[in-house]
C-alpha cells in the first residue's frame, strides 16, 4: 500500500480541483498545519509559506492527511476487498454486497418528515433506542442558516429525528467526528455520502507502522497514529447515501430560489429529487423545478467521483427510481445484521428488489454513467479510477 504525501494531496487533489472538501485531512492533522477554509484545506503553520509545504511532513515525516484523503491513493473500488475480506459474495455494477431490497420505515408519521422511505433515520432512532449505538454523525438542518446542513455528532432519539431531511447542499460530515470525540462516543453510525465514507475506510485501513520512520521521537509516533487510527475507532457502522452530486448553495439556494423563484429558504420543510427538484414548503405547496437548471450550479468538484452508491459502506441507501421506498444495499456482515434486527423488531417493512424493475436499471445505469465521467489525473492510468480501466465513452 502506497503512503501518500501532504505535498502530493495539495498539488494532485486540491490545486488540480478534485478535493471534495469532506475536511479529513484537516480533521486527522496532527499538528495543525492546515484548517479548513472555503470548502478547503489550506497551510497555516508558514505565514508566506507554499500553500503545498509541510514543516513536518519534509522534516521528521508524517503525511497522516495524506493517506485518508478519498481523491488520493486507492479509490474505492480498490479497497473493497481490503474492507468486506469475502464477506460481500456478490460483485455487482454498482460493487460489493451481500443483499440488495426495498425497505420503508413502518412509522407514517416519521415517513412524512423523511426522505424516501426513512430508512436511515428510523434505523438510527431505533440503534439508538436498544443501544447498539451511543451517537451518530449526521448532517443537521443548521439553525443559523435556512435551507443548509451543518455536520454535528447527535446523542438523542430526539436529534436523531431532527437530522432526517436532504438539503443537497455539501456538508463536510467527517469534521462532526471531533464532536464525538469531545463527547466520547465508542460506538457511533456515521452517515454520509460516497466521499465521506470513503476517508473512514482509509482511516480504518491504513497501517501506522510506516509512521516509525527512525527520525522522530515515540511520542511524535503516537500522536501520528492517534490522529490517523482515533476517529475511525469510534465508528462502528458507516450509512452510505446514494450520491451523483450537490449543489452550491449560493447558486441553487440563493440565487435561484430564494431570488428568482421569491421562495423564502426558512419556509421550506425539505426537498427531494425525482428527474425533478421537489421543493416541499411549510405550509404544504409543493414547488417542481427542472433538474437540468439545478445542475448548473452542481459543484465541480462532484465530477471527480467515481462512486455513485458508496461502495465501501456497511450498508448504502437511497431513493433512486423509487418514491416512497428506500433501495438498500447490504454490503457487510456486520450491516445486514444490524438491518436484520430491525426488521424482526418491526421499525422497517421490506419488499424484494425484483418489485423495483426499474430502480435496478437506474442504480446500475448511474453507476456506471459515474465511473466513466472521471476526468484521469495527470499521470495516472484509467484504472485508478474505474475498475478494469475501461474507457470514457466519446
Amino acid at each position: 500500500m502506497s503512503h501518500p504525501t501532504f505535498k502530493q494531496m495539495m498539488n494532485e487533489v486540491v490545486a488540480y480541483g478534485s478535493c471534495c472538501e469532506c475536511g479529513s485531512c484537516v480533521l486527522v492533522c496532527p499538528h495543525n498545519v492546515i484548517e479548513y477554509i472555503d470548502g478547503k484545506p489550506q497551510q497555516v503553520a508558514k505565514k508566506g509559506g507554499a500553500f503545498d509545504f509541510c514543516g513536518i511532513s519534509q522534516g521528521i515525516g508524517c503525511d497522516v492527511c495524506a493517506q485518508v484523503c478519498p481523491r488520493l491513493g486507492e479509490r474505492e473500488h480498490a479497497i473493497a476487498e481490503q474492507v468486506f475480506t469475502g464477506d460481500a459474495p456478490y460483485n455487482g455494477g454498482f460493487g460489493r454486497y451481500r443483499r440488495i431490497l426495498a425497505a420503508r420505515c413502518s412509522d407514517p408519521e416519521l415517513l412524512k418528515r423523511c426522505q424516501d422511505g426513512g430508512v436511515v433515520t428510523a434505523l438510527l432512532a431505533w440503534a439508538r433506542r436498544t443501544g447498539r449505538i451511543d451517537g451518530a454523525i449526521v448532517s443537521s438542518a443548521d439553525p443559523d442558516k435556512p435551507a443548509s446542513p451543518k455536520p454535528k455528532a447527535v446523542t438523542t432519539e430526539e436529534e436523531i429525528l431532527g437530522s432526517g431531511t436532504s438539503w443537497y447542499t455539501y456538508c463536510p460530515n467527517n469534521l462532526a467526528l471531533e464532536m464525538a470525540e469531545q463527547l466520547d462516543l465508542k460506538q457511533v453510525a456515521f452517515v454520509g455520502v460516497p466521499c465521506q465514507i470513503t476517508p473512514i475506510r482509509k482511516m480504518q485501513l491504513r497501517d501506522p507502522a510506516y509512521l516509525v520512520n527512525g527520525r522522530k521521537k515515540q511520542q511524535h509516533v503516537d500522536r501520528q497514529t492517534k490522529f490517523l487510527k482515533g476517529f475511525a475507532e469510534r465508528v462502528s457502522l458507516t450509512i452510505g447515501l446514494l450520491c451523483s452530486e450537490v449543489f452550491t448553495f449560493n447558486g441553487l439556494m440563493e440565487d435561484t430560489i430564494a431570488n428568482k423563484m421569491g421562495i423564502a429558504l426558512d419556509q421550506i420543510a425539505k426537498f427531494n429529487v425525482k428527474g425533478k427538484v421537489l421543493i416541499y414548503k411549510k405550509d404544504g405547496e409543493l414547488v417542481e423545478m427542472p433538474l437540468r437548471e439545478a445542475q448548473e450550479y452542481a459543484r465541480p468538484e462532484c465530477h471527480h467521483c467515481a462512486d455513485f452508491s458508496a461502495e465501501v459502506a456497511d450498508i448504502s441507501c437511497g431513493g433512486v427510481g423509487a418514491a416512497d421506498w428506500t433501495i438498500t444495499i447490504l454490503r457487510s456482515e456486520r450491516g445486514e445484521e444490524i438491518f436484520d434486527a430491525a426488521v424482526r423488531d418491526g421499525v422497517l417493512e421490506v419488499r424484494p428488489i425484483e418489485d423495483f424493475e426499474v430502480s435496478m436499471k437506474v442504480l446500475l445505469r448511474l453507476a456506471r454513467k459515474q465511473r466513466e465521467r472521471v476526468p484521469i489525473p495527470p499521470g495516472r492510468s484509467p484504472s485508478f479510477v474505474r475498475p478494469g480501466g475501461y474507457p470514457v465513452d466519446a
